[in-house]
């Protein structure tokens, strides 16, 4: 009699949740529309339907902890999609779209863990852990593969042919400076001091709040440094975007380098970079290393790098690419559209980089010994930028962030946690050598960008490797928050407006 009832609650509970699923997708689908405008009757069926999922949970939970506590790992991210609906910042077609698309991959990825719950209850402990420690054993080997297939790649080529000074192309350096002060003045002075013969250096002041930046780009003048007054940018543009446009329409330079006030160059630099690109004859992102004189411990930088070199984007024609330095031929960026073509995006180097490697025409190097580039970014600018970056990485999808935090907490994290649980566990030698080979492999990961970038010292790196990857996490979900529901300030100007309300396709024009 026990047994029929507890089969029973089982598809009472369930059928419960799967009719909480279907009314949210309904409410998704129609009620962007209806309910969008009459805002009480919107945060009604959040509030019924929010009360609604968790019941439905808390239902699953106690009828089989066993078999729902890994589902309900995705649950949080049920709460914010709804949420999302209630804050309503986005076009109503738009809305409806993002919403339904969460919706399903959610739903359906806690349906396929509650299923995989159910046929591995019966495996056993030791077997269960076996499978998992076998798969991030696996999983971080491929990665550190990749990572030092791309660190390799990303050595520059030997420059095999020097150039006299009259064989150089012109060469324009394009730096946006809104409001800054030491930064800029040292970006300008290692610009200067370079030893390149056909060089104009444009500084362009985007609206800054104070007199600053302005005095102190006009006040290099003398050393031939340009001014260049911005614009106040459309609603639909990056601000950066728009003030990288300006620049190249006011530039004269065949090639161009586009970096950030926080970059630093050695004398022989821009000569070098030339040079290179002139070898290759390709669109180029630099790997910078971090200035001496910027002494912090540094997760945010480090995390930002291993994204760009850890994956395996080769094979899926996404390049690594960085804005830290970036140079490209004048006549390939108005071939490639101009900026014009990315107002929205926060990383428009990576849609030129797409675009060119297709046609072999791109590649990222690293800083070596004739090629200096340094990065001077303190702890509140890596913050501001991975902010600024982390989430629209994601293509701002919510799906994708709970699939990369499982992910991370499964290969990077995991491993950590399971060198002591080995000892728990029968078999502790072969439990202990697998999570061991793990984690050896994601601390070399780690330090090979964090050691070889100069960002973290050796043993710093090789201490902070998982805290790394905690960090990451959580500034992947603080710039998912502030994009959804917050402010996104970068410079003074908040750009979630222009970054979130992105129109896919333009609509059909009616004949």
């Amino acid at each position: 009699m026990l047994a029929s009832w507890y089969s029973v609650s089982m598809y009472v509970w369930f059928g419960f949740w799967a009719a909480v699923a279907v009314l949210e997708a309904f409410i998704y689908a129609i009620g962007t529309s209806r309910l969008g405008k009459n805002v009480f009757l919107r945060y009604m069926a959040v509030l019924s339907v929010t009360v609604a999922i968790i019941f439905a949970h808390i239902g699953l939970l106690s009828y089989d902890w066993t078999l729902w506590w890994v589902p309900m790992l995705l649950l949080p991210y049920r709460l914010i999609n709804i949420a999302r609906y209630a804050r309503y910042r986005m076009p109503a077609p738009r809305l409806r779209a993002v919403t339904l698309r969460t919706h399903s991959w959610v739903v359906t990825a806690q349906v396929i863990l509650a299923l995989s719950s159910w046929l591995l209850r019966d495996v056993s402990v030791t077997v269960l852990f076996g499978v998992i420690a076998s798969l991030q054993f696996v999983g971080v080997l491929a990665l550190l593969r990749a990572s030092i297939r791309t660190w390799e790649h990303a050595k520059p080529a030997e420059i095999t042919k020097h150039y006299n000074d009259a064989d150089l192309p012109s060469l324009s350096v394009l730096v946006p400076a809104r409001d800054e002060t030491d930064a800029l003045q040292r970006c300008l002075e290692s610009l200067i001091a370079n030893d390149y013969p056909k060089l104009e250096i444009l500084v362009l002041d985007d609206c800054s709040v104070g007199k600053k930046t302005p005095e102190i780009i006009r006040s290099y003048a003398q050393n031939g440094v340009r001014f260049v007054q911005g614009e106040i940018p459309p609603d639909n543009w990056v601000a950066k975007n728009f003030a990288y446009e300006q620049l190249r329409h006011e530039a004269s330079g065949e090639i161009l380098i586009f970096c950030g006030v926080d970059t630093l160059f050695e004398s022989s630099a821009l000569r070098a970079i030339v040079e290179t690109l002139l070898s290759n004859n390709k669109m180029m992102s630099v790997l910078p290393t971090r200035s001496s004189g910027v002494m912090i411990v540094s997760f945010l930088q480090t995390m930002r790098y291993y994204w760009e070199l850890c994956l395996p984007r080769r094979m899926f024609k996404r390049p690594p690419v960085l804005s830290t330095c970036w140079v490209v031929r004048s006549a390939v960026i108005d071939e490639l559209g101009g900026f014009a073509s990315v107002t929205q995006s926060v990383s428009p180097e990576a849609h030129f980089a797409r675009l060119a490697v297709a046609k072999d025409m791109y590649t990222f190097v690293r800083t070596n010994a004739t090629l200096q580039i340094h990065s001077t970014k303190t702890f509140r600018d890596q913050f501001d930028t991975t902010v600024r970056m982390r989430y629209p990485q994601l293509h701002r999808r919510l799906e994708l962030v709970a699939a990369t935090t499982l992910f991370e907490l499964v290969f990077f994290i995991g491993p950590f946690l399971g060198l002591p649980l080995s000892f728990l566990l029968p078999d502790t030698g072969a439990f202990f050598a697998l999570w061991f080979g793990s984690v050896l492999a994601v601390e070399v990961m780690y330090f090979l960008i964090a050691v070889q970038t100069k960002l973290n010292s050796p043993l710093v790196a090789l201490l902070t490797a998982p805290f790394g990857f905690v960090a990451d996490i959580v500034m992947l979900h603080v710039s998912m928050l502030r994009y959804e529901f917050g402010t996104v300030n970068w410079k003074g100007r908040n750009v979630c407006i222009p970054v979130m309300n992105v129109i896919p396709k333009l609509p059909k024009i009616s004949e």
